[in-house]
């Protein structure tokens, strides 16, 4: 297992942790989540043999939001 931290932009409600963290936890390979708008970080756990950092980032675009580099 794999863990990485996003900075997240657009996040400013727990509305918007919610959305974010039901979009990874469609995403292959995604173990768990954690989005926390008040820090703008969200926390990944993976399984780095069936997802990569680009698929979870991709992941978190998807929803409308913007991953910061």
């Amino acid at each position: 297992m794999e863990q990485i931290e996003f900075s997240v932009g657009g996040m400013s409600c727990s509305g918007c942790e919610q959305r974010i963290e039901k979009a990874l936890a469609r995403c292959d390979g995604v173990v768990r989540s954690a989005a926390d708008h008040r820090t703008g970080k969200v926390r990944v756990v993976f399984h780095p043999k069936k997802a990569s950092e680009q698929a979870v980032r991709s992941c978190i675009e998807r929803a409308g939001y913007e991953v910061s580099p």
